[in-house]
């Protein structure tokens, strides 16, 4: 089945900001200050977790959980083809600590059971410890896409002497819209039911690009770049379900066709080191 229309997913999107009067298509700060005022009072309080909500969220930490296991089983798979060359030794001990940092941390998913008794407790009371684990295994990816992409792959290149044992661009490519993809959702996850987000609910990926479109001047209210699209709050519990489920959908889309393009470049190494055993 192919990915759902993303952008017609993203529950934070502004959906007409022609009608806004300020420049840039914002509202005055004592404006959005008394929204979110009136939403902490108001709506909040009657944002409860639900037993549908409990049940979609199991269901969305498994697909965190798969996310997390499509890197270590293509890791693991790429080890064994470094071993193939001495002179990655060092390289190799890098990945082989990132697959221990990943398993540490999918045993935690693996192992998470939703607490049937915080059915009617507030739902941030659910989204703000699972907020915080998933941003903290998201910069874990991060940090090792940019090692597979850019440090591993200039060493290898400089060590090997071609570009055979290194992702294609098609893998790079892939990685970084699926980390984009997750990463849109726990900011969603995380901003959909509160005005306030400070701590350890912060995304760095997500200011640091914020940061950066008001620096060259990007109109927030018009780009496609899903991490600077607005995230709406939520009114309801049952809002809050709908758009989860669909959100379990995108992911589970979205890890498919990641782990699609690993085995692509898997093949591609395999077919690789087959070649020269027949030499």
């Amino acid at each position: 089945m192919p990915i759902p229309d993303m952008s017609s997913q993203y529950p934070h999107q502004q959906e007409d900001m022609s009608q806004e009067e300020e420049p840039r298509g914002r509202k005055p700060q004592s404006m959005v200050d008394q929204e979110k005022q009136d939403y902490l009072d108001f709506i909040v309080p009657r944002l409860q977790i639900t037993g549908k909500i409990l049940q979609l969220t199991e269901e969305v930490i498994q697909e965190q959980a798969n996310y997390i296991s499509r890197y270590i089983d293509f890791l693991n798979k790429y080890i064994n083809y470094q071993r193939k060359v001495s002179t990655l030794r060092f390289e190799r001990a890098t990945l082989i600590k990132y697959v221990k940092k990943l398993r540490f941390l999918n045993d935690f998913l693996y192992t998470y059971n939703a607490d049937v008794n915080m059915i009617t407790e507030p739902l941030q009371k659910l989204v703000r410890p699972l907020g915080s684990f998933f941003i903290r295994y998201l910069e874990i990816i991060d940090l090792l896409n940019y090692y597979l992409t850019q440090s591993l792959r200039n060493e290898t290149i400089s060590k090997t002497l071609n570009q055979d044992l290194v992702l294609s661009q098609e893998c790079i490519a892939m990685a970084d819209k699926t980390y984009r993809v997750y990463v849109k959702f726990v900011q969603w996850f995380i901003e959909s039911s509160s005005s306030v987000t400070t701590g350890d609910l912060t995304m760095e990926i997500v200011q640091f690009t914020r940061k950066c479109a008001v620096e060259d001047g990007i109109d927030l209210g018009e780009t496609d770049d899903v991490l600077l699209q607005e995230v709406q709050l939520v009114t309801s519990s049952e809002e809050f379900e709908d758009l989860l489920e669909k959100w379990q959908q995108v992911l589970h889309f979205q890890c498919a066709d990641l782990d699609d393009t690993f085995n692509d470049n898997i093949r591609h190494w395999s077919e690789l080191f087959d070649k020269k055993k027949e030499k």
